[in-house]
């Protein structure tokens, strides 16, 4: 079962990165800077309620507008999620490949391809109807939006959403209600060149 947790990272991700229309809040929308095509990587740590270390994970990501995302784990485990308005597929290191999508796909599946399909779609009150949005301004173009899940299927797993950031989304901060924790910083973040290359257009296919 692909986690909940990583579906919604991805496409909040998307949200705050590509589509300008689709973040609330005016003090935001102002000051990112919005790309048809982003690239970077990522570090990510989850403290698990009850352990004493938390699960360490890097990889990197491609965001295109027009395509959607590609979110590669390089390590410990490599894998790779491709999340478009038409699927959601996972592809693991030994080649083999998942694709959840359409009416048989899980209520996560589901939740994550409607989502991602309203947001690109312009559509500014999808995010809003998930979540109570509370947005701090700080110096320096700094910022911090904080997602309080509305009664429903996320209220039963994340108690809040914390995405910091600046000219781009530099951070995600997770907080689940069983207890977990999961803290993902974006690095190396660049939007040149404004098109795929052809190795980049099939990790979309």
């Amino acid at each position: 079962m692909i986690a909940l947790q990583r579906i919604v990272c991805a496409v909040l991700l998307v949200v705050v990165t590509c589509a300008q229309a689709a973040v609330p809040g005016a003090g935001v929308r102002a000051r990112l800077v919005v790309s048809p095509v982003l690239r970077g990587q990522f570090e990510q740590e989850k403290q698990l309620q009850g352990f004493k270390h938390p699960l360490l994970s890097k990889g990197d990501f491609l965001i295109d507008k027009g395509r959607g995302l590609v979110w590669a784990t390089r390590s410990p485990f490599a894998s790779t999620l491709v999340l478009t308005k038409d699927k959601l597929l996972v592809r693991r290191d030994d080649g083999s490949a998942a694709t959840s999508a359409g009416p048989g796909a899980s209520p996560a599946v589901a939740m994550a391809n409607a989502l991602l399909l309203a947001l690109l779609g312009g559509d500014v009150d999808a995010l809003s109807r998930l979540f109570t949005l509370i947005e701090t301004m700080s110096a320096n173009n700094a910022w911090q939006l904080q997602l309080v899940p509305k009664p429903g299927p996320l209220k039963k797993i994340f108690k809040r959403i914390e995405l910091q950031g600046d000219q781009h989304v530099r951070s995600v901060r997770l907080e689940e209600v069983r207890g977990d924790v999961t803290e993902i910083r974006f690095l190396q973040l660049r939007d040149a060149p404004t098109s795929l290359s052809a190795d980049e257009a099939r990790q979309f296919d």
